[in-house]
């Protein structure tokens, strides 16, 4: 059996090696693995016609100067897969590549069985691709409850499997044994600073961070501690170094050191996406901050339907984690709205509550990967 594999970028990377592992661990049987993806695709023995890292690009204005490359990366994906013939073809999440995949995929081969993993988010804006989902793929898997009625509506196939987030296995380790493996003598409590994964965002973002810390003199009440990609960590390294703080950020360069630091850590400030999620399940209290290029910004709010960048917020329908985007991105904000979440017990409870609350709602009290699994399997035993 051979089975296709497009993402692109990091969190598509986490959910289809995740995927895998549940199909290897199923009554599927033997299969080759073929497509698009990053480091943790790879260790599953994906062969890869290309790596995430071609592809992966936030905003709208920083793609423009990777459109011909990504462009031909498509037209290199569709004829690889057509020569193929795949068993079944998975695309999973970064729709604006993925689903371009599958469509071409599609005009070429009306016959060939594609699912798409993680649906784009047509309720926070551009919610006409809602029908470019319905002419591209066979079944699409929802990881937000709210979104299977809305494409079910417009006759897509649908299953919420459930977040992913929600399976997670929290690191079993103590503060003091944390202290011990990372951050020997130390008795302030931990403050998570998450700049974001690509050097688009962190180079936005970071020095903003940096001087809240030294502005609003956090450091003398906590240890900062630094999670981030090894590959990131010498990039990451010099921009400390040019601020010249007076301050040690203690970088981990490990997803066992990151989580492990999540489960003894009592707040962070945080770059919006993913992470933020991650640190509700953590039951972390922290504030969402993120900066587009200008133009980017102004294209991306003139479409947005969404008022919330969170997607606790989102989930909630209010504005219970607080974010500050674009101008509201000062230090000045950053620091005042985390001095009032460490000093204002009842507003920490809050956003912690806020957490519990959301997390709840994407929880289907089954792992998510082995449902997603589940319908993989029906689909290529023509059981749909």
């Amino acid at each position: 059996m051979k089975i296709v594999v497009i993402t692109g970028e990091e969190s598509g990377d986490e959910l289809g090696a995740s995927l895998i592992d549940a199909l290897k661990n199923s009554n599927l049987g033997e299969f080759e693995l073929y497509g698009i993806g990053g480091s943790l695709l790879l260790k599953r023995g994906i062969q890869n016609y290309h790596h995430i890292n071609e592809i992966s690009v936030m905003g709208i204005v920083e793609v423009i100067p990777k459109i011909l490359k990504i462009r031909k990366i498509i037209n290199n994906v569709t004829q690889a897969v057509l020569e193929l013939k795949p068993d079944i073809v998975i695309t999973i999440d970064s729709p604006d590549f993925t689903l371009r995949v599958a469509k071409k995929l599609k005009s070429h081969n009306p016959k060939i069985k594609i699912l798409h993993y993680v649906a784009p988010s047509v309720w926070g804006w551009r919610p006409k691709r809602v029908y470019t989902v319905k002419a591209a793929v066979d079944k699409l898997l929802t990881i937000l409850p709210f979104e299977k009625e809305i494409f079910e509506e417009k006759k897509v196939s649908t299953t919420f499997v459930g977040h992913p987030i929600t399976n997670m296995a929290k690191p079993k380790i103590t503060f003091n044994e944390f202290n011990s493996k990372y951050l020997p003598n130390n008795t302030k409590p931990i403050l998570l600073i998450l700049p974001g994964s690509r050097k688009s965002e962190i180079d936005k973002l970071l020095n903003i961070y940096l001087d809240t810390v030294e502005t609003f003199n956090i450091y003398q009440k906590f240890s900062i501690i630094l999670p981030i990609k090894k590959e990131l960590v010498e990039y990451i390294g010099s921009i400390i170094k040019e601020k010249k703080i007076s301050y040690e950020v203690n970088i981990l360069d490990t997803e066992a050191a990151k989580y492990e630091s999540f489960a003894v850590a009592d707040y962070a400030i945080a770059t919006s996406g993913t992470v933020a999620l991650e640190l509700s399940y953590f039951n972390i209290a922290y504030l969402v901050a993120y900066k587009f290029n200008l133009l980017s910004y102004v294209i991306i709010k003139s479409l947005a339907q969404a008022k919330f960048a969170n997607l606790v917020n989102i989930i909630n329908s209010q504005e219970d984690i607080p974010e500050l985007i674009q101008s509201k991105c000062t230090t000045d904000n950053i620091g005042k709205v985390f001095s009032r979440i460490v000093n204002d017990g009842d507003y920490r409870e809050s956003i912690l509550e806020a957490s519990r609350s959301a997390i709840d709602k994407l929880n289907t009290k089954s792992n998510p990967s082995a449902l997603a699994a589940e319908e993989i399997i029906k689909m290529v035993s023509n059981d749909k």
